[in-house]
C-alpha cells in the first residue's frame, strides 16, 4: 500500500475539521497548507504540526507535489483550483460543497476530470455516518416498509449550503438514480455573508420524479419548518419516508426511527452531527487513500457529486422556466443570471 502526502488549500474554520482527523489516518500525512492570509496561515500550521507553509497555490503545488489536495475555499474557483491540481499531477482532490455553482463550472470540472484521471470528491462526509454508510436505513427501506413511494426532504438552508447536503443523502437512499423529472419555484436573494458565495434562492421547493414511482417533495428554505428543537440552520436536515406498509423519519442530529404496520411501538436509531460528525470526515478522508489502494469506490466521487449538481440545476431551471423539467437538464449560465436577476428585482419591487 502506498503513503500519500497531502496539502490544504484554505485554512479557515473548516479547514481545522478537515486537518484535525489526521492523527487517525492511515497512510496519509498532511504535509503543507496554503493560504493568503499569513497570520491565519502560521496559526493553522503551528496547531497541527504541518511543516509547509505557502501563500501561493501553484508554488505550494510545484514544490510539495502533493498525492492529495484538500480544497476548502469559497466556491467561486473551483475549476482553476481543480486543473491546477490536475496540471500537477494530484491523485486526488477532495473539495468542499458545493462543488459548483454555475453550470459551466460543472462542465469545466467534468472535462478536467476525464482528461486527467484526477479523481475529484466532494466533502458530504454524511455519507460516511453508519447509518448511511452501511446501508442500515435503506434495509429498512427495502425490508420492513412496503413500496416507498414518497419522500419529504427537508432542510433550512439554501439551495447551495445544506441543499447539497440534503440531496446528496437523497440520492444515497435512492440508490444513487437521478430523478425523471422535476417542477420547481423559487424565489428570494440574500448577498450576505456566505450567501455570497454559497450563491442561490433564499427559498427553493422542488417536486421531483424518480424510478419506480417514487415522488420527492423537497425544500431548501431558510424559513423551513425545520427540524424541531434544532437552533442552527445547519442542523435543520431531515427525511420523511413513506412506504405502503410504515414509514421511517430520519434527522441529522436527533436520531431516526421506523414503524410499520402491527408494530406497537418503532424501533430507533442513531443520527447525531454532535457524535458522528468527527468520525464520519475521518472516515470519509481515509476512504480516498483506500480507493486509491485499489479499495472501494469512494461514497463521494466525482460521479456522485455530478448527479447531486444535476439534479439541484433541474429544479433551478424548472423555476426559470415555470414548468416541469425532464432530465438531463439544460440549465445555462446565461439562465442562471437571468433568474438571478429577475429574483433580485423582485425582493426589491
Amino acid at each position: 500500500m502506498s503513503s500519500y502526502r497531502t496539502m490544504i488549500l484554505g485554512c479557515g474554520p473548516r479547514a481545522h475539521q478537515h486537518a484535525e482527523v489526521y492523527p487517525e489516518l492511515e497512510r496519509m500525512k498532511l504535509v503543507a497548507a496554503v493560504e493568503l492570509d499569513e497570520e491565519r496561515l502560521a496559526a493553522f500550521t503551528e496547531k497541527f504540526g504541518i511543516e509547509g507553509a505557502y501563500t501561493d497555490y501553484e508554488t505550494a503545488l510545484a514544490e510539495v507535489q502533493p498525492d492529495i489536495v484538500h480544497v476548502v475555499t469559497q466556491p467561486a474557483n473551483r475549476v482553476w483550483e481543480a486543473q491546477c491540481a490536475a496540471d500537477a499531477g494530484v491523485k486526488a482532490a477532495i473539495i468542499e460543497k458545493p462543488i459548483a455553482i454555475l453550470p459551466s463550472e460543472m462542465e469545466g470540472l467534468s472535462r478536467i476530470f476525464d482528461e486527467s484521471g484526477m479523481e475529484m470528491m466532494v466533502n458530504c462526509q454524511r455519507r460516511y455516518f453508519p447509518q448511511f454508510r452501511d446501508g442500515v436505513i435503506r434495509d429498512v427501506m427495502r425490508n420492513e416498509i412496503g413500496e416507498t413511494y414518497l419522500i419529504r426532504a427537508s432542510t433550512k438552508g439554501n439551495l447551495m449550503s445544506m441543499g447539497p447536503h440534503t440531496l446528496d443523502l437523497l440520492l444515497q437512499l435512492l440508490g444513487d438514480v437521478m430523478p425523471e423529472a422535476v417542477w420547481a419555484m423559487a424565489y428570494g436573494i440574500d448577498e450576505t455573508g456566505y450567501k455570497a458565495y454559497h450563491r442561490a434562492p433564499e427559498h427553493t421547493f422542488a417536486e421531483y420524479w424518480f424510478p419506480g414511482d417514487i415522488r420527492v417533495l423537497f425544500d431548501s428554505d431558510t424559513e423551513a419548518l425545520g427540524s424541531p428543537g434544532e437552533t442552527s440552520f445547519f442542523m435543520h436536515l431531515h427525511f420523511d419516508i413513506l412506504g405502503t406498509k410504515g414509514r421511517i423519519y430520519v434527522t441529522q442530529n436527533a436520531g431516526w426511527w421506523y414503524q410499520t404496520e402491527g408494530m406497537a411501538h418503532p424501533v430507533h436509531g442513531e443520527s447525531s452531527w454532535d457524535t458522528q460528525q468527527w468520525n464520519g470526515q475521518r472516515d470519509f478522508t481515509q476512504a480516498v487513500a483506500d480507493w486509491l489502494d485499489g479499495g472501494p469506490p469512494h461514497l463521494n466521487r466525482f460521479e456522485v457529486a455530478r448527479a447531486v449538481f444535476d439534479t439541484s440545476m433541474g429544479a433551478l431551471q424548472s423555476a426559470y422556466e415555470g414548468r416541469r423539467i425532464e432530465f438531463p437538464h439544460s440549465f445555462t449560465d446565461k439562465q442562471w443570471r437571468e433568474q438571478r436577476v429577475r429574483l433580485s428585482s423582485e425582493d426589491a419591487g
